[in-house]
């Protein structure tokens, strides 16, 4: 059977061009895989973005706190790479590593009288850095692709996670947590990385997809017309 089926125009991308174009992508923006309050990232630039210091009551200028992922690594269906028994990949899905830096400054709140102030931004001690500590962590996930097309010849992919698997995180209540906060930080990095279809594209032949994007054979696979 012809690989366009009824279609006119068969298209993919293989993994590895697809893992070059993350790498291409986070090398020259990696400010979307790493993120802090302002003690860690003091502004947002193009290698880390600056975010709030997470509130909480009785401390003054809240938690500050940094998160920092390697260059994930996708595997598509199917499967090449190892995973943990916790998780399998499925007909159509992808796999990802990479690992993650958690970091908090570790403060102590002051009893003596006067300074225990809110912080004033505009002092240069405000946002500087005490004890960190940071801890790293392999982890594993899979997905599913996320697309859209108008018809027309445009549209994007993205990849979207489903579940994370941290190895040897105990008790299994603190890796439970952990991985939900992993995942919806990942999820969130990646959703900023769109693949237009453009990238499948026919030679100079603009691609109308009817069927797909899919993951199949290692591929991102599109059937469509001219």
């Amino acid at each position: 059977m012809s690989l366009t089926q009824v279609q006119h125009v068969f298209a993919s991308i293989h993994e590895s061009a697809l893992n070059g174009m993350l790498r291409a992508f986070f090398s020259a923006r990696p400010r979307y895989l790493r993120y802090g309050s302002p003690a860690f990232v003091p502004a947002t630039n193009v290698t880390a973005t600056q975010m709030a210091a997470i509130a909480f009551p009785g401390l003054p200028g809240g938690i500050d706190w940094a998160v920092r992922f390697e260059l994930p690594r996708v595997d598509l269906f199917k499967q090449t790479d190892p995973l943990p028994p916790q998780l399998s990949l499925p007909p159509g899905g992808f796999a990802l590593r990479t690992s993650v830096e958690l970091c908090i400054n570790c403060v102590k709140r002051r009893d003596d009288r006067g300074n225990d102030r809110p912080r004033d931004p505009k002092d240069p001690k405000a946002n500087s850095l005490g004890e960190v500590n940071c801890t790293k962590l392999g982890v594993f996930a899979i997905g599913h692709l996320d697309s859209w097309n108008d018809g027309s010849g445009n549209g994007e992919i993205r990849l979207r996670l489903d579940a994370v698997e941290l190895v040897d995180i105990t008790p299994d209540g603190l890796e439970s947590v952990l991985e939900c906060l992993i995942r919806m930080l990942l999820d969130a990095a990646l959703s900023q990385v769109h693949l237009p279809l453009q990238a499948l594209r026919a030679g100079a032949f603009k691609l109308i997809v009817a069927q797909g994007p899919l993951i199949d054979d290692d591929h991102v696979l599109a059937r469509g017309n001219v």
